[in-house]
């Protein structure tokens, strides 16, 4: 959920006296009730912004946070990036040759368990006193919860010191949970891939997700995170298609490295909506 990190960069820049936005374009009805939510709070239908009011607001002074990505090729809008002179990144991935250059600085930490982690301890040991809003802490623990399973997955110290702060500032566990739940149409996709799959050399199941519509690359990403609860299945791999667009979700939680073997496939533009790859 790197949203949650957005909404945290939002609030440290806000404490720190500076006029901030977040450009995105909601797309599909993934995490509908958190979207829900959040649009009914007034600040922040104020501060989301468009692609093209983005560039409307770039001037030479302006500083773009990237978040959840240092990739070239996975930034929502180009048009942003190009128009930035000034640029940060906060990213938790393994490197790739397509990194962003020309950055005023990288905050790039590969054993942290999320950005969502990352961000939340820029927060947490800033200077000023950051006062988190409760849907912004919600949206922060939501992204740490979703990159670690549960917290199951690549945590440490740090990623549960992390989630404590944000318990500081009452997050309730179930409604995040609730946010992620699929609805009965998309769990029947999904238990449809699960069924449809492939498993190779023993042990990685391989499904294609053959509905095309805006949620197939969630669709793709949740079929993965199932495909790995069956027995001695320790990397999953599922593809689907959206207009001229190919959709790759790998997991894993063993010793085979998805994000390499994606980035193998050198001609294919891959996504990983919840960024679970290790």
């Amino acid at each position: 959920m790197l949203f949650g990190s957005a909404l945290g960069m939002y609030r440290l820049s806000k404490t720190l006296g500076r006029e901030c936005h977040i450009v995105t374009e909601p797309k599909g009805d993934s995490l509908g009730k958190f979207w829900e939510e959040l649009n009914s709070i007034q600040e922040y239908n104020e501060c989301i912004v468009s692609e093209e009011e983005a560039i409307k607001l770039i001037s030479d002074n302006t500083l773009l946070i990237i978040v959840d990505t240092h990739k070239k090729g996975y930034v929502e809008f180009d048009s942003v990036l190009n128009a930035s002179k000034k640029k940060i990144i906060i990213d938790h991935h393994r490197k790739s040759p397509d990194f962003i250059e020309d950055v005023e600085m990288t905050f790039h930490e590969v054993y942290a368990s999320s950005t969502a982690e990352l961000v939340t301890e820029l927060i947490q040991y800033a200077k000023e006193d950051i006062e988190l809003n409760l849907i912004e802490a919600e949206s922060l623990y939501g992204g740490i919860m979703v990159d670690t399973k549960n917290f199951t997955f690549k945590t440490g110290v740090r990623t549960f010191e992390a989630a404590a702060y944000l318990r500081k500032f009452g997050v309730d566990i179930i409604k995040v949970k609730k946010w992620f739940q699929a609805d009965l149409e998309s769990y029947n996709e999904i238990a449809d891939i699960v069924k449809k799959a492939e498993v190779i050399k023993d042990n990685i199941a391989i499904s294609i997700c053959e509905k095309e519509d805006e949620n197939t690359n969630l669709i793709c990403a949740k079929s993965a995170d199932e495909l790995l609860t069956i027995s001695n299945i320790t990397a999953s791999f599922v593809l689907g298609k959206v207009g001229e667009k190919i959709f790759i979700s790998g997991r894993s939680i063993g010793d085979i490295n998805v994000q390499i073997i994606l980035e193998k496939l050198g001609r294919w533009r891959t996504y990983n909506s919840c960024g679970c790859t290790a």
